[in-house]
């Protein structure tokens, strides 16, 4: 099953297999057939208690923390206030983790790994070249954490996090080329095609946001016109009530004054809905994927959006490609970024060599 599934030969499965039982990553069982005659069959399961990821979402708001097991089983998880000042938001990180870690009180667990979620573009080389809601340049936050934990720590913008954990985790567990769209401030992307999540050579692909769709259109916070994040984001949608006359608070506020019927709140997320349906086709058309899954503030406001973006969608994506795609909605809610995070550190935890990444943590 495992070679037909991997494509890998029955051998060096046995070596993988046999590497991660040695160092305790995997249990076997062996299971009897029932009656007289067939023989017996090995049965691999992960092995829960071999030790803890941390997953972390920064956002200028919050901090999300999730710690959780091999198998992505969610131990526990705690938020706290966001911050521009980097000093800060390291502290919160560090003494976030090592709480849940005490919290969890179980001496077995050791923290493995660490995967950050970071809303900006973040290189191959894991810095961080801009985060502009934190007004971050250039910083090493990965390192920093990494130092101030003792255990490796991984740095990922906050989109291609969540299209990790929608693979490994959530709604894209069997797809091999889905189109991740999520954001809250911004519009951001995570581009997993053909079995990998696509980086680029700098890593800083999947920045769809920026995708222009109306000349001269609205402002965007990068400075130009007509960008799809101007009319469908989180901040975009509250900027054009505001205009509208309704201040409101977020996103939650916007979806129940939507469930009461407000006629001005419809009005905007139709319109919100129609650039995001005329975007979801020009994914659709470049990339042909299976399909595209709707994150963060789009998940939450998808009953509206998707109303009048789906008609704009079958009229704008080419025939032959928007059959075989299907436009979803995510089911991990908030935890798709600090999952993110996990999905990451377990990804590169498996990527190193055991006595690397299991070195002992040490928490002051």
């Amino acid at each position: 099953m495992l070679s037909k599934e991997t494509g890998i030969d029955l051998a060096t499965i046995s070596t993988i297999l046999s590497s991660l039982e040695q160092d305790g990553l995997v249990i076997r069982s062996v299971r009897t057939p029932s009656g007289r005659s067939g023989r017996p069959n090995s049965q691999l399961s992960i092995n829960e208690t071999s030790g803890v990821l941390a997953g972390v979402a920064i956002d200028l708001r919050e901090i999300h923390i999730v710690l959780a097991s091999f198998g992505g089983t969610r131990l526990a998880s705690l938020q706290v206030e966001g911050s521009r000042d980097v000093s800060h938001t390291l502290s919160a990180v560090k003494s976030g983790i090592t709480g849940l870690l005490k919290q969890t009180g179980s001496p077995r667990r050791r923290l493995a790994g660490v995967g950050i979620g970071m809303p900006g573009l973040v290189g191959l080389d894991g810095k961080l070249a801009l985060a502009p809601t934190l007004d971050w340049h250039d910083v090493d936050f990965g390192g920093a954490v990494a130092r101030a934990l003792a255990v490796p720590t991984h740095l990922e913008n906050d989109v291609k996090a969540a299209a990790l954990a929608e693979h490994l985790f959530g709604t894209g567990v069997r797809d091999t080329d889905f189109i991740y769209v999520s954001g809250r401030t911004g519009v951001g992307g995570g581009l997993y095609l053909n079995g990998g999540l696509y980086r680029g050579p700098r890593g800083m692909a999947g920045e769809i946001g920026h995708m222009k769709l109306v000349p001269g259109g609205r402002a965007c916070a990068c400075g130009a016109l007509g960008c799809l994040e101007a009319y469908v984001s989180e901040r975009a949608i509250l900027e054009s009530l505001r205009e509208a006359g309704l201040g409101l608070a977020d996103i939650g506020a916007v979806r129940e004054a939507a469930l009461r019927g407000d006629a001005q709140v419809l009005a905007v997320l139709a319109d919100s809905g129609r650039q995001l349906g005329l975007g979801l086709a020009n994914l659709a058309n470049i990339f042909a994927p299976n399909s595209i899954i709707l994150g963060g503030a789009m998940a939450a406001l998808a009953d509206f959006l998707l109303h009048t973006a789906r008609p704009v969608f079958e009229a704008n994506a080419l025939a032959e490609i928007r059959r075989d795609v299907a436009i979803t909605v995510s089911t991990l809610g908030d935890l798709a970024v600090p999952m993110g995070g996990v999905a990451i550190a377990l990804q590169r935890f498996l990527g190193e060599p055991p006595a690397t990444a299991l070195g002992p943590a040490a928490f002051t």
